[in-house]
């Protein structure tokens, strides 16, 4: 699967004559490696050139979570005594277009444009949204097994099974959050619960308000579904 996402981002690289993708934390990056990488202050960078080996380059502390796949790409890990950007910059080469990943931390970016002033930046999601877009069987059928399980939740929501009524809205929230891991989720996204006038803001927090009888209370919530090959899905 991971093969042949690469082989078909290569194509749309070429066609939109990108000559290497780096993709840190977010989504693109377990998408393509099956790999999540932690938001840390430490540099992880999947280097994928539009032709040769792609190279991971991650923390050495960070390494062991990393489950290798050499037909995919080879681990680089990095010592505190090591300058992660320079690796990136040897791991780049000569390529000077490059598509950064949009959730990749600007100081990263500013630091490798300190030492490559002459890339051509741009964003990596107008490459990779074109393969991602497109969902495969398998995909579909992921993206109904976690949707299918939080609108069980729903229905048990709307028939009365989970309480409302006399519970503050985090006391539902919370309930709602362990429902969508007893589903099978590994981690809930946003459990959102708001009564009454809370409901106008649709990202309210869930606070100590109780919930009374005939009024509006607005739920929304979500988690992620993870597979295992590591790539999540969510409902």
């Amino acid at each position: 699967m991971f093969i042949d996402r690469i082989k078909d981002v290569r194509h749309v690289m070429e066609d939109n004559e990108v000559e290497a993708l780096l993709l840190s934390v977010g989504a693109d990056l377990p998408y393509f490696t099956g790999y999540e990488a932690m938001p840390l202050e430490r540099l992880t960078m999947l280097v994928l050139p539009r032709e040769g080996q792609a190279k991971l380059i991650v923390p050495a502390l960070e390494a062991p979570r990393v489950q290798e796949q050499p037909e995919i790409f080879s681990l680089r890990p990095w010592k505190e005594s090591e300058d992660p950007i320079a690796i990136l910059v040897e791991e780049l080469g000569a390529s000077r277009s490059v598509a950064v990943g949009d959730t990749t931390w600007t100081r990263f970016t500013i630091e490798l444009l300190n030492q490559l002033p002459n890339l051509r930046l741009s964003r990596a999601n107008s490459i990779t949204s074109i393969i991602r877009s497109k969902k495969s069987p398998d995909e579909i059928k992921r993206l109904k097994k976690a949707a299918s399980a939080v609108d069980r939740i729903a229905a048990r929501l709307q028939s009365g099974e989970i309480q409302l009524i006399g519970k503050s809205e985090s006391q539902v929230s919370n309930e709602l959050g362990a429902q969508i891991l007893e589903e099978g989720h590994h981690r809930v996204n946003f459990a959102i619960v708001a009564a009454g006038e809370n409901a106008a803001s649709p990202h309210h927090e869930a606070g100590h308000r109780i919930i009374q009888e005939d009024e509006i209370v607005l739920c929304d919530f979500g988690g992620t579904w993870i597979g295992e090959d590591g790539v999540g899905y969510c409902s």
